[in-house]
């Protein structure tokens, strides 16, 4: 079923919820500073408790709908699922969707499940900063300044690794992709072929299944939302994108 809100232009200040991604804290969008200008912008953030579930934190995604009005759904990596399952519960709440780096199913099996057979036993103690040029070279395309990486790691240093382990969980246990036909709302996917962490194909998954989604695609890393490249205001101001499914490198 077509709803009303999704084949029309988006207001002025429309509200835009980020679903954020693994490190679950909402402050990752400071280089979309478009965001901020343009759109009534709310950043969800998780608990970083070892309880929550994905249904709990697509509750917090529609009060934030409720209050606001319908809007713009932007989700990234671990916060897709969010956002897929928000669109199933309440279509009429989301206007469009804009899903970074992310997927329906995670395919590397060999990856995920180790971690989320190691994440119950992770302390409840942020990860040692001696561990970031590790993580780093997963997380960050060429050219990213190194001012801007560490920017990065201090906005999400305060998560617990107990945190990240009860999410590995929650990916091994995610399968989306028998549903992604439901949801009839106008979509954007992007996706980075030199991602570490999502690899191209799952994100091809959201494109091929989404009726309405159409891929974009550039060379950044798997934190693709402070690559230049990525601008989610102008591709939310732009109508060609939105008017048919298709593929664009």
């Amino acid at each position: 079923m077509y709803y009303s809100i999704h084949d029309q232009p988006l207001p002025a200040k429309c509200p835009v919820i980020y679903m954020p991604g693994i490190d679950g804290t909402g402050r990752c969008l400071y280089r979309q500073t478009g965001l901020y200008e343009q759109y009534d912008l709310r950043c969800l953030s998780y608990p970083h408790d070892d309880r929550h579930t994905y249904a709990d934190l697509v509750k917090l995604g529609i009060a934030q709908l409720e209050e606001t009005g319908p809007g713009v759904v932007l989700a990234e990596s671990f916060g897709g699922a969010v956002a897929l399952m928000l669109a199933l519960e309440r279509p009429d709440l989301v206007r469009r969707l804009v899903l970074v780096s992310t997927f329906a199913y995670y395919p590397r099996r060999l990856f995920i499940e180790p971690l989320a057979l190691a994440g119950p036993w992770l302390p409840r103690m942020p990860n040692h900063p001696a561990t970031i040029p590790f993580r780093g070279f997963f997380f960050f395309g060429p050219g990213i300044p190194k001012a801007d990486q560490a920017e990065w790691w201090q906005k999400t240093a305060d998560v617990p690794m107990s945190a990240y382990g009860h999410r590995f969980t929650m990916i091994a246990k995610l399968d989306l992709r028998k549903r992604l036909s439901e949801i009839d709302i106008p979509t954007l996917v992007f996706a980075a072929p030199n991602d570490w962490i999502v690899p191209c194909p799952a994100s091809r998954v959201l494109a091929n299944r989404l009726p309405r989604a159409r891929l974009i695609m550039a060379p950044t890393g798997h934190a693709a939302m402070i690559d230049p490249r990525v601008n989610i205001a102008a591709w939310l101001a732009d109508e060609e994108l939105w008017k048919s499914p298709t593929y664009i490198d």
